[in-house]
């Protein structure tokens, strides 16, 4: 098992109510790390986990260690938990199936291998980020999302359940679910990443 975390010094980007992208690019670079440490395709299913071949094997989270002050500026943790042995960790979801490096690959990992390409990762999205270039963030780890332009249940934090298309992200992070009524008229709308607790492809 690599657990991982690290404070990291958000400057002036914080607002209150939530991280926004830095939630989904906690996921994307643990993604990138693992298939640079093994060569495995690994996917972002947004918002907080890691997948391959359709099953989890990594969990992440950016949190904040302290309140922003006024200008925006705060310490933020990262943290990923990437399953590499047997066994399934407890703070995976429990409605997705789950794997493990040594599944995918067939052969022990060296975690510290893992552990520093993660961090390259992170040192790069977190850079990328605190320079405000969110939209050169969102079309990297977009096509990085395997259930895009497919029909998504969305659970929330606040026990609602959300279906439509799912179109890709903005520049917030934020999911953009696209919504058809009977008439033919639709809608779409964006879904924070901090308000969801799983998605679900549908079809």
């Amino acid at each position: 098992m690599l657990e991982l975390s690290v404070c990291l010094f958000a400057s002036g980007r914080v607002k209150p109510g939530g991280l926004g992208l830095l939630g989904p690019l906690a996921a994307a670079c643990t993604s990138e790390g693992i298939r640079r440490a093994t060569g495995i395709v690994s996917w972002l299913h947004w918002p907080d986990l890691v997948t391959i071949g359709g099953r989890v094997v990594a969990k992440t989270s950016f949190s904040l260690a302290a309140p922003p002050e006024s200008d925006g500026t705060a310490l933020v943790v990262y943290r990923t938990l990437v399953n590499c042995y047997a066994g399934i960790p407890g703070e995976f979801p429990p409605d997705l199936p789950s794997t493990s490096i040594l599944d995918a690959l067939g052969v022990e990992i060296e975690i510290d291998l893992l552990r520093d390409k993660v961090l390259h990762a992170l040192d790069w999205y977190h850079a990328e980020w605190v320079r405000g270039m969110d939209r050169k963030l969102v079309e990297r780890i977009q096509p990085t999302i395997a259930w895009l332009g497919r029909i998504v249940e969305v659970n929330t934090a606040d026990d609602r359940v959300l279906r439509g298309m799912a179109r890709g992200l903005d520049e917030s992070g934020s999911l953009l679910i696209g919504q058809q009524y009977r008439k033919g008229r639709g809608k779409t709308r964006a879904v924070p990443p901090e308000s969801v607790e799983l998605v679900r492809a549908v079809n």
